[in-house]
């Protein structure tokens, strides 16, 4: 599943508290303006954490529209004129051309310099009957023993997700589990709520290993996965209040679309 997605989640990050809260929202548009921009209801718990509006971007009430992507998203796709694109696809487990959507959804869009994430809604595969997620295992550097284990594993291989009982840290932590129960690493947490109201209901959650990247690929790129979560009756993904766009729930008066900066 390589189609380039619709719609892009951007995460923030309280340095203070280290939780996790969406914040807005990109939809890419069959017509001229392209890209819409919105934030969402779980800004506002971020705004209490410290998070600040970007920049051109500060009305939390307005629709922003853009036939070319806003920069906030395009300074985090990699140019294809650097030297090391191809390789940079090829950890993303992704061929040349790319879309550049789809480059921005698969590497996360994480920056040193900041502590914003980008993450995608899951495809449906009717075929199985099942929501599929694509990410790479977070943690790695935290869990003894998860880099030889990773080592070990082959494109193809399933690994097991459970709740990570007795994590002191994080409550909701979703563990990975390759063979002989080796923990390689957990689910990113922008994906822990929907996961875990899955296991709630009762429905089956596993991953296939996609990749593999070796040294020197950076840690948070090592084990590249496709998270496969089986619908039942009652889910929906992202579905929670949080995740829906502000500006919705103001009239087309008063949230009318308006460009960045003006």
């Amino acid at each position: 599943m390589n189609s380039s997605p619709r719609v892009l989640f951007v995460a923030w990050q309280c340095r203070a508290n280290r939780a996790i809260y969406p914040v807005a929202r990109l939809l890419v548009r069959g017509e001229s303006p392209r890209y819409e921009f919105a934030y969402v209801h779980g800004v506002r718990d971020a705004l209490r954490h410290g998070f600040s509006p970007f920049a051109r971007m500060r009305r939390l009430d307005r629709v922003y529209l853009s036939d070319e992507l806003f920069p906030l998203f395009g300074n985090r796709v990699m140019s294809p004129s650097r030297p090391d694109f191809l390789e940079h696809l090829e950890r993303l487990g992704l061929d040349a051309p790319a879309d550049p959507i789809l480059v921005l959804g698969r590497s996360e869009g994480r920056k040193v310099t900041d502590n914003l994430e980008i993450f995608v809604p899951p495809d449906f595969d009717e075929a199985s009957g099942s929501w599929v997620y694509s990410a790479f295992a977070r943690g790695i550097r935290h869990i003894a023993g998860a880099e030889e284990a990773i080592r070990e594993l082959r494109p193809g291989d399933r690994l097991a997700i459970e709740r990570d009982i007795g994590n002191d840290w994080d409550a909701r932590a979703l563990l990975m589990l390759g063979a002989s129960r080796a923990r390689v690493g957990f689910v990113p947490h922008t994906l822990v709520e929907d996961l875990d109201r899955v296991l709630d209901l009762g429905a089956p959650v596993g991953a296939l290993v996609l990749r593999v990247n070796p040294d020197p690929a950076p840690v948070q790129q090592r084990l590249l996965v496709q998270i496969r979560a089986q619908h039942v009756e009652g889910f929906q993904p992202l579905a929670t209040l949080r995740y829906q766009a502000l500006a919705s729930s103001s009239s087309r008066e008063s949230a009318k679309p308006v460009l960045p900066g003006r």
